[in-house]
């Protein structure tokens, strides 16, 4: 019995590519999905059957930064000299990212035109608020236009303060559509979209994960022919890997076990890019014209030995390089594991494994901070015992038998009127902190800590991913090779 066909990733894609071998051609083709390399190859594909379509045809690809919305508007409006046909392809993705608007920010500038109304200020400062609260709206990704009742509703509605939508309204409203602001380079796109009919040429937008609720999203997939390569769930993204696994063996020519691909989209990344890539690697180190199940195990089992307390490891070394690279493996290999095998003993039982992929943030996250307060403790215990001791000498490194038997005990000796230090952990672990922390001042492991804190913060209010503001934070507390002050200390 034979397994039935898998579907095709590109199917949805029928339609563009149709549109891009006919003339006259739609003016405007517009392709989003939920992966970049998938959206890439479906733009790919397109520009393919152009060229094949129109032998002398001419491309021109843009991306959607600077001037480029304006260029390749222009190029697509124009007749081009020197062949028959143009096809302009525009990288698009951020111009379709809303804003991630918060509570807090409607708040503070509504709270700010509240004082301004019943102190009587200069008019001229509410007409400030208002071009803010515009602002703020086209960074969401909502027009304003002549209904500022209805944008305001949307607004307060993203950050669940629909009591203030009519303050919101009212704000909005002081400002005249036509004081809105110059054109924009999604006006300039939206335009071209509303008024270009069918011509010798064509523009292919694509965007990666676009806002369905942005304007300019909406704007387009009304006026395009427009195609989403996105799939609903974790099991389609899974069946949409092994679909490509298969063109891929079929076009290196090479038999490759199904359990191959179910072992390569088991590990957490359901990514086309990182799932080609590792799949590329098995068929290149095969003995064969056949990548097997045990070699793919194999190979996940090589790249897994990362461990959360590695990288733990690694920032309270100050080393940014070794830092950067065991975080991008943590977050996008293999399931995450806190802590290595006590000794080494990578056959000895493990830990029950955590998330896989970025589910792993948090966990790490928590890992990382539980560290640098250990080791903020530990400093702040020394610099208080240097303080109080007659000696003035800067704290020394210590073999673990000498950290237990004197260091330990007398930071860990009661301190009138004061609470115990929270040095509860096991001495190998004290041990470790104590020697990274003598690499740090206290005060920069404060700013440390306070960094950490306010990442947690800006993952849960949306700021940004946190993998993004984890190695923001690693790049600015990190700038250095590891401290060498105190290497050449004794054992004392």
């Amino acid at each position: 019995m034979t397994k039935p066909s898998r579907s095709d990733p590109f199917a949805p894609l029928a339609p563009l590519l149709a549109s891009a071998r006919t003339t006259p051609l739609h003016p405007i083709l517009f392709l989003s999905g939920d992966d970049d390399w998938i959206v890439a190859e479906g733009a790919r594909r397109v520009t393919a059957a152009f060229q094949e379509a129109f032998r002398e045809g001419e491309v021109s690809t843009y991306e959607a930064t600077g001037e480029g919305v304006k260029e390749a508007v222009a190029d697509a409006a124009t007749v081009a000299l020197f062949s028959t046909n143009r096809l302009v392809v525009l990288e698009a993705t951020e111009l379709f990212r809303g804003k991630v608007l918060t509570a807090e920010e409607v708040d503070a500038l509504l709270d700010e035109a509240s004082e301004a109304q019943e102190a009587r200020d200069d008019p001229r400062v509410l007409t400030r608020l208002a071009k803010r609260a515009h602002a703020l709206a086209v960074a969401a990704g909502i027009a304003v236009g002549d209904d500022p009742r209805d944008a305001a509703r949307r607004i307060a509605g993203r950050v669940k303060r629909a009591d203030r939508a009519g303050a919101l309204a009212s704000l909005l409203a002081l400002l005249p559509a036509s004081e809105e602001g110059a054109e924009t380079a999604l006006d300039r796109l939206l335009d071209f979209a509303g008024r270009a009919g069918a011509s010798d040429n064509v523009l292919l937008v694509h965007a990666v994960t676009p806002d369905a609720q942005h304007r300019a999203t909406q704007g387009l997939r009304r006026a395009a022919r427009a195609a989403d390569l996105s799939v609903p769930d974790e099991s389609a993204r899974r069946e949409r890997l092994a679909a490509l696994g298969l063109e891929r063996a079929i076009d290196r020519q090479v038999l490759v076990e199904p359990e191959v691909f179910e072992l390569l989209s088991g590990r957490g990344r359901l990514a086309a890019r990182p799932f080609l890539s590792d799949l590329d690697r098995l068929i290149d180190s095969a003995a064969g014209p056949r990548v097997t199940a045990e070699e793919a195990a194999r190979q996940i089992a090589d790249e897994s030995r990362e461990y959360g307390s590695d990288f733990v490891e690694a920032v309270a070394a100050r080393d940014l390089g070794e830092a950067l690279r065991l975080l991008g493996k943590l977050l996008s290999g293999a399931s995450f594991t806190a802590f290595r095998p006590w000794g080494g003993k990578e056959d000895a039982p493990s830990e029950r494994k955590g998330p896989r992929g970025e589910a792993a943030f948090f966990p790490l996250l928590g890992l990382l901070a539980a560290e640098i307060r250990r080791m903020l403790a530990l400093r702040a215990a020394l610099d208080e015992r240097a303080t109080s001791s007659s000696s003035s000498s800067a704290p020394r490194r210590a073999d673990y038998r000498g950290f237990v038997d004197r260091i330990l005990p007398a930071l860990k000796a009661a301190r009138p009127g004061l609470p115990p230090l929270p040095l509860d952990a096991h001495p190998f672990v004290l041990h470790k902190a104590y020697l990274a922390a003598l690499g740090w001042t206290a005060e920069d492991l404060k700013r440390a800590l306070m960094g950490l804190e306010a990442i947690d913060r800006g993952v849960k209010s949306g700021a940004g991913t946190g993998p993004e503001l984890l190695e923001a934070w690693l790049l600015s507390r990190l700038p250095v090779a590891p401290a060498l002050a105190v290497a050449g200390g004794g054992a004392g």
